[in-house]
């Protein structure tokens, strides 16, 4: 439901105008009504015509300036449009508002709001439903409400349509770019540029053909993703019927076949069982198991009445919490079994895009929008040119006036002067290196749906990695077992030599498999532990008569010497599924022989401790927990106790997990082993050399996962100088303990500065340290100690027992310190920081995946090495460009006014040579470098302008002109020239002057091409992108023969003059010469240290702020600056 923020308790929409709502992704939006004006849309008319239709381009660039011109406030009783304003991101957005039947509501992105008693709420299906409410529902809907559900919900279908190639031409052509290029192109075809204008048209057109084609065959791609039409057998009016999945609405009853069913809706399991292969959407490869949601009744009955009573929160239906009954659009269910009848029943519960399909499909659809800096540095430079398009267009028309043009010729160099200056290619320009590092990803097979996200990998400070799967093999392997009776009795690598016998039952029975095609199915966890006992396990189908009472039966292997009475056979009553909240799963099983029935529970030792008995525990718990865990292995605790007697079959059903899973008798340990990857230490190694930030974020317990970072470098140990420091909570307070565990734990005061902090760290360790911490103190730290969890942001390194939502708040906060983050990970677990992050980087190819930017079909963390090499070089293949851009603009503006000077300009063919062959030749080929095979210890800068850029770009520009005039004042001195005398509609023409400057800029074009092409540290050197070599090479060759002109046709289709004499034609080529050689030492005095400091202490308006974790980083390294470990802080 949308939040509302009222001063007012909930006005009717009558006299509400306003609100801030939040939609399911708890994003806000402040919403308007409003309604047309009358005598604004006359004037906004008025004004259209006047300016000949370029207010209607402003008001689709800006939805915004369309409301303000057009619309105004509105009740939203009465409102036609919503105003829609996100406070994130202040994008504007309007939606129609509608009414059917009663209902009003509007869209946008693709969600659904209704106006409903005096709120607007987010249409999102059946919510807020306790157990007993899902189970009432079994009956269907009725004939009498089904209209009005499909009102409310619309029809079952992700609706992505794909625009025809006309509509996606228009909404292309009139991106603020390609207007420019068109007013260009009307500009060049009225002064007489035919061709020029022609081969731009010509390029243009065919720019957009390429960008239609592949946002068309995008949208196909998503659409068929979306497309999902199935038959569905369901329970309308008492009676079984057939419908189409498009017909279904929240509240209707299916009917599961056996086998083979796609899910098209999102609903909740209510008899029966299924077993449902998630990869398509979640990226686990691995079926899951599904139970009905159990019947709980929400009423008490008191001396015959009827009393509704508080109901739980764990006893409100929640998708998130409640997987083990949920089903998933997008799925397929692989195998059903009916509790009874012959069909396992779910009751639909979202439909469309309320479902968890549909979420992935809209985030694809309306991703959130990232500007990187660099895109704002672009548009202020854009602004900077536009000042110096004014001063040449006002110098134009001083000009043109002056030698007698005509207003209509004036006008038109003017307006020409301003398309040289104000380059409309630049932000095209910008893209060329993400273009080609896409291109480069997609050869190693890492995908990406969000191009823009490159230019973030350029900059990532800091990665996040999950470890299973990531870091390590997703296989593990049963290292051995720890049985335990108040004390532990010796470990054993067979299960067969097990004694403790509820130790053996709860490794026989405690886990998720199923059996399809005779193989086992389920958490390769659970099938290495039961195939470890040597047990035999068997589902109970409709044959079986235990069917009704158990789901399946575990057996123990013949024995020889075993007694007769030893139970052989446990059937498995109900199981409670594994969630990383509870870290826990539990089963209730029955001794078919006894008919005793007991529980079994399997989790983390931390959590199975604080479940069971005290007295069952062994007092050497801790130490041989720590023994193995401090190894990098997996341990898994195991506890169990007997149900009492009068607990029945039907109070099984209905009992709720919290008051099975307590008071329990400890009886064990598993321990596992989990290898890391082969390529991972070698990786965390190059990334660290690179000072990027790498730290672990995982499910798993704390001191396995600080052996794993220790063994996979992400704690640099570095010979042993390195500590743990490991973040406790204790009470209210925080304690600090080296992860060695052999020291007492020091306590942080209750009230403390940043200082006492530091002398607590200091008094523990003299070493350069990093934290570790579980998801429990990591909470209290967040919430209640600000000053410590600045620092555990800048130094912690492992995160332990992390759920999915703490991972993306982690993910977040150090977002919001500055960092540049990624996401690294495997499972549907890290989706929500996948999203989150700069660059989320998924290693599975599920649909699921596409909450990640970023997609590797090779399951290993080498893909960040490659995502950040490729990032780093399109990078600097930006800056580049955009230097390159610039000059080009400041080379082409001042050879435009030095022509104006004397009445001329440049012919069709000299600009066709320049625009066509020069620039386009060297803005593509500057995309070619490739990127430097080792990452730099620096990562480039995301900023397009800073002071030094500055100070390069004005000199380069004044070297530039210096060299023009020069040419054009010697040009003038030499005996032989001859003046030109201006046509009286200043037409171009054949002259010195020319020929000269066209010569020279020809050059200047190419030379800055190559020497503006950084190479080295992100980039190989320029002379190692032999495309660019070789438009250099021929530019400079088509310079020598414009210059000695041994070509009669070449000179003639150029329109040059000849130079005549040697002696001139050889001060040319060296004052080029001297040129290149000029331009090449200011850059590499601008490359040495010395200057680049002093420049850097230069603070003018340019200069942007530092990031706040590098203020946090100086504030913490001066309170440490007293202790030798405070030159390793940031280590």
């Amino acid at each position: 439901m949308i939040t509302v923020e009222e001063s007012e308790d909930r006005p009717l929409m009558d006299h509400v105008q306003s609100q801030t709502i939040s939609d399911d992704s708890s994003s806000k939006y402040k919403v308007t009504g409003l309604r047309t004006s009358i005598p604004k849309l006359l004037l906004t008319i008025i004004l259209t015509i006047c300016s000949g239709g370029f207010l209607l381009l402003v008001m689709h660039w800006y939805p915004k300036v369309n409301v303000i011109l057009t619309k105004k406030k509105s009740k939203f009783g009465t409102a036609t449009y919503i105003h829609i304003i996100s406070c994130d991101t202040e994008i504007h957005g309007v939606a129609n508002v509608k009414d059917s039947d009663g209902i009003r509501y509007f869209k946008y992105q693709h969600s659904k709001y209704i106006f409903e008693c005096g709120e607007i709420f987010l249409v999102n299906g059946l919510e807020n439903l306790h157990y007993s409410d899902i189970h009432a529902m079994s009956g269907g809907v009725s004939d009498s409400v089904l209209d009005y559900k499909l009102m409310r919900y619309g029809p079952n279908v992700i609706d992505v349509p794909v625009p025809s190639y006309i509509v996606l031409f228009f909404k292309e052509a009139l991106q603020p770019f390609y207007i420019f290029q068109a007013f260009a192109v009307v500009l060049w075809m009225w002064d007489d540029y035919e061709q020029y204008a022609t081969a731009i048209l010509i390029i243009t057109l065919g720019s957009i053909a390429i960008t239609i084609y592949e946002q068309r065959k995008q949208k196909n791609k998503i659409n068929k993703m979306a497309a999902s039409s199935v038959e569905v057998e369901v329970l309308r009016n008492g009676e079984n019927a057939v419908l189409q999945s498009s017909d279904l609405v929240p509240g209707d009853v299916i009917l599961i076949p056996r086998d083979g069913f796609l899910l098209s809706c999102d609903a909740v399991l209510v008899s029966g069982s299924a077993i449902v292969n998630e990869c398509a959407l979640t990226g686990e490869s691995i079926p899951v198991s599904k139970a009905p949601v159990p019947y709980i009744s929400k009423f008490i009955y008191e001396s015959g009445d009827v009393e509704k009573v508080t109901v739980s929160e764990d006893l409100i239906y929640n998708p998130e919490r409640d997987k083990k009954y949920s089903l998933l659009a997008g799925t397929t269910v692989l195998q059903s079994k009916p509790t009874s009848g012959t069909n396992a029943v779910a009751i639909v519960m979202r439909t469309g895009f309320s479902t968890f399909k549909g979420s992935l499909i809209r985030s694809i659809l309306c991703p959130k929008p990232t500007q990187f800096e660099f895109q704002a540095d672009a548009q202020r430079f854009i602004m900077m040119l536009s000042f110096f398009a004014v001063l040449g267009f006002t110098y134009t028309v001083y000009i043109s006036l002056k030698l007698g043009a005509t207003i209509s010729k004036t006008v038109r160099l003017g307006l020409d002067l301003v398309t040289v200056v104000v380059p409309p290619a630049l932000p095209a320009a910008l893209t060329i290196g993400v273009v080609y590092a896409v291109q480069r990803l997609k050869k190693s097979k890492i995908f990406c749906i969000d191009p823009q996200r490159v230019n973030f990998c350029g900059k990532i400070q800091y990665i996040c990695f999950d470890k299973t799967g990531t870091l390590t093999e997703d296989g593990l392997s049963v290292l051995c077992a720890i049985p335990s009776s108040s004390i532990f009795l010796g470990a054993t690598s067979e299960g067969h030599l097990i004694k403790q016998e509820m130790f053996l039952h709860a490794l026989a029975t405690c886990h998720e498999i199923s059996i399809i095609n005779g193989e086992y199915i389920g958490d390769p966890l659970d099938i290495e532990m039961f195939e470890f006992t040597g047990w035999t396990f068997e589902e109970c189908d409709e044959l079986n008569p235990l069917a009704s009472f158990v789901s399946a039966i575990v057996s123990s292997p013949e024995r020889d010497g075993e007694d007769d009475d030893d139970p052989k056979e446990i059937g498995i009553i109900r199981s409670f599924p594994f969630t990383s909240e509870l870290q826990r799963m539990c089963v209730v099983t029955k001794n078919l022989q006894t008919d005793e029935m007991i529980l079994f529970c399997k989790g983390s030792p931390e959590m199975i401790h604080s479940l069971s008995l005290e007295s069952t525990i062994p007092g050497n718990f801790h130490s041989e927990l720590d023994s193995y865990t401090n190894e990098g292995y997996r341990v898994i605790a195991f506890g169990w106790k007997v149900l009492d007697s009068e607990t029945s079959w039907h109070s099984i059903q209905t009992m709720r997990r919290s008051e099975l899973e307590c008071d329990l008798n400890f009886t064990g340990l598993l321990i596992m082993e989990n290898h890391l990857k082969g390529d991972t230490t070698g990786c965390i190694s190059e990334l660290m050399y690179s000072n990027t930030k790498v730290c672990m974020v995982t499910g798993d317990n704390i001191f396995t996962a600080i052996s794993v970072s220790k063994k996979c470098g992400i704690v640099p140990i570095n010979g042993g100088l390195h500590d743990v420091i490991v973040v406790k909570k204790e009470g209210q307070s925080v304690a600090f303990q080296l992860d060695s565990q052999e020291q007492t734990s020091v306590i942080l005061p209750t009230k403390y500065s940043q200082m006492e902090i530091v002398n607590t760290i200091i008094g523990l360790t003299s070493r350069p340290f990093v934290f570790a911490i579980a998801e429990t103190a990591f909470n209290h730290v967040a919430e209640f100690h600000p000053l410590l969890y600045e620092l555990l942001l800048l130094k912690g390194k492992v995160f332990a027992r992390m759920k999915p939502g703490k991972k993306q708040k982690l993910v977040e906060d150090l977002q919001k310190i500055g960092y540049t983050v990624s996401m690294c990970g495997d499972g549907a677990n890290d989706c929500g920081a996948l999203k989150s992050a700069h660059a989320g980087v998924s290693l599975s190819e599920a649909e699921a995946s596409i909450a990640a930017p970023f997609t590797s079909a090779n399951p290993s963390i080498s893909c960040m090495i490659e995502i950040l090499r490729q990032g780093r070089a399109a990078l600097v293949t930006a800056s580049v460009t955009f230097r390159f851009m610039a000059m080009y603009s400041m080379i082409q503006f001042i050879t435009q006014l030095l022509h104006y000077s004397i009445g001329t300009n440049m012919t069709d063919s000299q600009f066709l040579y320049i625009d066509m062959f020069v620039i386009s030749g060297i803005a593509v080929t500057l995309g070619h470098s490739q990127p430097a095979l080792n990452l730099a210890p620096s990562t480039p800068k995301a900023q397009l302008i800073d002071f030094k850029v500055f100070v390069l770009l004005t000199l380069h520009v004044i070297i530039t002109f210096g060299f023009q005039y020069t040419v054009f004042v010697y040009i003038q001195s030499q005996p032989f020239f001859v003046p030109y005398v201006p046509a009286h509609d200043l037409k171009e023409g054949a002259c010195f002057e020319n020929t000269a400057l066209f010569v020279c800029s020809a050059f200047q074009y190419a030379l800055y091409g190559v020497i503006l092409s950084v190479g080295a540290p992100h980039r190989k050197p320029a002379y190692r992108n032999w495309t660019l070599m070789l438009v250099f090479f021929l530019c400079t060759v088509m310079t020598v023969l414009f210059v000695f002109q041994p070509l009669p046709f070449l000179t003639k289709m150029m329109n040059l003059v000849s130079l005549q004499q040697l002696d001139v034609q050889i001060t040319f080529i060296l004052l080029m010469a001297l040129n290149f050689v000029l331009v090449y030492l200011v850059e590499e005095l601008f490359d040495t240290n010395r200057v680049t400091g002093c420049l850097n202490g230069v603070k003018i308006f340019l200069n942007k702020a530092k990031p706040q974790f590098v203020t946090l980083r100086e504030v913490w390294e001066d309170l440490f600056s007293n202790d030798f470990n405070s030159k390793n802080f940031y280590k």
